[in-house]
């Protein structure tokens, strides 16, 4: 199983964690993973890109029209870095509106009690359209989280990852 994504959106939004999960979960199963992260300015809300390769990679960088997935915090981000997505890529947005992969996880992350969880429901999402199991990234979310927000962190991906069943496209 190999995979390019590309992870965005903005300081502060959880992006790195995202990421770390992801690769930590990934490897934690013998799937080989190099990433690179691009902060900008993301102590002042800046743009935040993360790429990530899960599988037999030389290098973490991927090329415009190159990502297989493009998990974007908000449509501005998603529109903005759409150019790495393949004419056959699936992109996973936060976005209340109802197109296909559009997740409003903002909304989701409220009715749930997390408003942070907004990124975890996303990539609850996303790991399950990838086909993965959802416990290696569990157990990835329990030893990066705070103590505290373990249960919900694992809460916020979990829902993400059981409605990405109910969108198939």
């Amino acid at each position: 199983m190999e995979f390019k994504i590309v992870i965005a959106g903005k300081g502060g939004e959880g992006i790195i964690f995202m990421t770390r999960i992801l690769a930590e979960g990934a490897f934690s199963i013998g799937i080989p993973v190099i990433s690179s992260e691009i902060h900008g300015m993301a102590q002042r809300g800046g743009s935040v890109i993360s790429q990530v390769k899960l599988g037999k990679f030389y290098s973490p960088f991927i090329p415009y029209g190159g990502a297989d997935f493009l998990i974007a915090t908000s449509k501005e981000e998603g529109e903005r870095n759409k150019i790495y997505l393949k004419p056959d890529g699936i992109s996973v947005v936060n976005s209340p509106d109802p197109l296909p992969f559009h997740v409003d996880a903002s909304g989701l992350a409220q009715k749930i009690n997390h408003p942070k969880g907004a990124n975890l429901i996303l990539l609850g999402f996303a790991i399950n359209k990838m086909g993965f199991e959802k416990e290696p990234f569990l157990e990835a979310i329990e030893k990066f989280s705070p103590s505290f927000l373990g249960e919900k962190n694992k809460k916020a991906f979990l829902f993400g990852f059981s409605i990405s069943k109910e969108k198939s496209n």
